[in-house]
């Protein structure tokens, strides 16, 4: 160990070039989705979580629900 070189806390800092506020890392993705097999694939990943644990999911909709009728009473009339 100690025959290994010393590295400069500095050799690690990113450059000018990095900017973690630009969404990029999912470019692709979204682009996929957007073919009419990624539809077909985000529609079956749907339904197979849909169909994976039914409570929990009929418990995610009825609070969104919830939540939606208390921002808008007439929402769904």
């Amino acid at each position: 160990m100690e025959n290994l070189p010393k590295i400069k806390k500095t050799d690690f800092e990113p450059t000018g070039i990095f900017n973690p506020e630009v969404d990029d890392i999912y470019k692709y993705q979204k682009k996929y989705f957007e073919t009419e097999k990624g539809q077909m694939a985000l529609t079956k990943a749907r339904k197979a979580y849909d169909k994976r644990d039914p409570e929990k999911r009929k418990k995610q909709k009825r609070d969104y629900m919830r939540r939606k009728r208390e921002q808008d009473p007439d929402i769904w009339k």
